[in-house]
């Protein structure tokens, strides 16, 4: 279903991704946040749903509704999904909704103009609203002219994160830090181009993600490379500190979508449509906005790091992103332990916890309804564990090799959260061969205790989670389903 957004005359309410509530003579909708341009897709395989629905609006209380808007208050009040698809600033006419004026006709140019405003992401950042998706419209333009895949596109902004990073290592700061900024501008230009050209994939959504978090961690690990003193214990910490927010974000989302998502019939003849209470009602811009920076997302996160990078390298990125990172992570975490206590009862089964939890002495899925928090809960306590064994034997332990142990640790946990998010879960047989939670904890304990370096650990974890697990999960969603 179309929507575009004004808020003089928004008559859908639109949360979690689904219509909520529609507004019309007879029907109200307070919160409101959303205009239906009056185009509607129907789903064949809800075809007996959706005339079910339909049947109800044959009353003559209904007669003076559009016909359009009465068939999608009818669908959103029988709790049938209806999904809004933004057009934004896309040209549309419908005398029935008080676009009288005729759309002007678009010169291929000026189509292809359209085309890449409207495959912008949903819900971006402040930064990269601002400044980045403007600056990646011509690498689109370029990609989709030319003919470039996004997994190639993805794989050149891997290229030039890496080389930032080996900048970084040389000190180079302010040349590291501005192509530290071209690998994300071009790392946006994936996305658009997908959805211009609509291809997407499950490898593609895999290969994106992942990527980000290597390339910001291999810079956290060049900074700590090239600082005149010792800064691998903060390299670490801030990984650590990436990765809890991360997880509990995605986490969190799935959980609360689960929870929240729920669609609940409502009756046709009642005026009231349930979301009347303030905690329900829009916001101005500037407190979306003010809330979008504090959640501080990928463009902020690594405009921060280019920047405190070019100032004075990694003394300034460590204690300045442990700073801003914190405050993000109390904001969040805040936020969403209140929206925790309304939660009421179990909650519908989610695999997303169950398949983050990686551990040896239970396969039950633990946290209750905090269990969003736990995957992250239980990375910290990896980490850190880790962490304070190497400071009690010596400092001097804690160095690239721990680095890259930790690093291939975390991103094993990445790829269970990204598997999983797909209700798929990690292999037993990588798994185990990973030594799972306790077993890494226990061995990298002896190994710190004896003194024996952790360099060849390093190697095994880096090949198997990173090499193998990577090949296993290609050849996996490579194999065609049995459907």
């Amino acid at each position: 279903m179309a929507s575009g957004k004004d808020s003089k005359v928004n008559d859908l309410f639109v949360r979690n991704k689904l219509i909520r509530s529609v507004r019309t003579e007879v029907h109200a909708s307070p919160a409101a946040n959303r205009r239906f341009v009056g185009v509607i897709r129907l789903s064949l395989n809800q075809r007996s749903e959706i005339l079910d629905a339909l049947a109800q609006g044959k009353d003559a209380r209904f007669a003076s509704i559009p016909l359009l808007d009465l068939i999608l208050l009818l669908l959103v009040r029988n709790a049938i999904a209806v999904t809004p698809v933004s057009i934004e600033d896309a040209p549309w006419r419908n005398p029935s909704r008080g676009r009288e004026d005729a759309i002007p006709t678009l010169t291929p140019r000026a189509e292809r103009r359209l085309k890449l405003t409207l495959a912008n992401r949903s819900n971006d950042g402040f930064f990269s609203v601002l400044v980045l998706r403007r600056l990646s419209k011509p690498i689109t333009a370029l990609s989709v002219r030319l003919g470039i895949s996004p997994n190639l596109i993805t794989f050149v902004s891997l290229l030039i994160g890496f080389y930032s990073a080996y900048l970084f290592s040389q000190r180079d700061y302010i040349l590291g830090a501005l192509l530290f900024q071209l690998s994300l501008i071009v790392d946006c230009s994936d996305g658009e181009v997908a959805r211009y050209t609509r291809k997407f994939s499950d490898f593609g959504r895999w290969f994106d993600a992942s990527t980000d978090r290597v390339k910001e961690y291999i810079v956290y690990a060049a900074l700590a490379y090239s600082a005149p003193e010792s800064m691998w214990p903060w390299a670490i910490g801030l990984m650590a500190l990436q990765t809890f927010r991360h997880l509990s974000d995605y986490t969190f989302s799935a959980i609360s979508q689960a929870r929240e998502g729920g669609l609940k019939k409502r009756d046709i003849f009642v005026a009231d449509d349930g979301f009347s209470e303030p905690q329900w009602r829009g916001e101005s811009d500037f407190k979306y906005w003010v809330k979008k920076i504090l959640n501080f997302p990928i463009g902020e996160r690594w405009l921060a790091i280019s920047v405190l990078a070019a100032i004075g390298g990694g003394e300034w990125v460590f204690p300045g992103m442990f700073f801003f990172g914190s405050v993000s992570l109390l904001y969040a975490w805040l936020t969403r332990v209140r929206r925790t206590l309304t939660w009421r009862g179990e909650g519908p089964k989610n695999s997303v916890v169950l398949y983050q939890q990686d551990l040896l002495l239970t396969s039950k899925a633990l946290g209750g309804r905090y269990s969003w928090a736990i995957p992250s809960l239980l990375r910290a306590v990896e980490i850190l564990a880790v962490l304070a064994i190497a400071f009690i034997m010596e400092d001097a332990v804690i160095d690239g090799y721990l680095f890259l142990v930790l690093f291939a640790t975390v991103y094993h946990h990445y790829d269970a959260l990204y598997r999983s998010l797909q209700s798929q879960s990690f292999p037993k047989w990588l798994s185990f061969l990973g030594l799972k939670v306790e077993g890494r904890i226990a061995l990298l304990a002896l190994l710190l205790m004896t003194g024996v370096d952790v360099q060849f650990v390093a190697y095994y974890f880096l090949a198997l989670f990173i090499g193998i697990a990577s090949i296993q999960w290609f050849l996996q969603i490579r194999k065609p389903s049995r459907a």
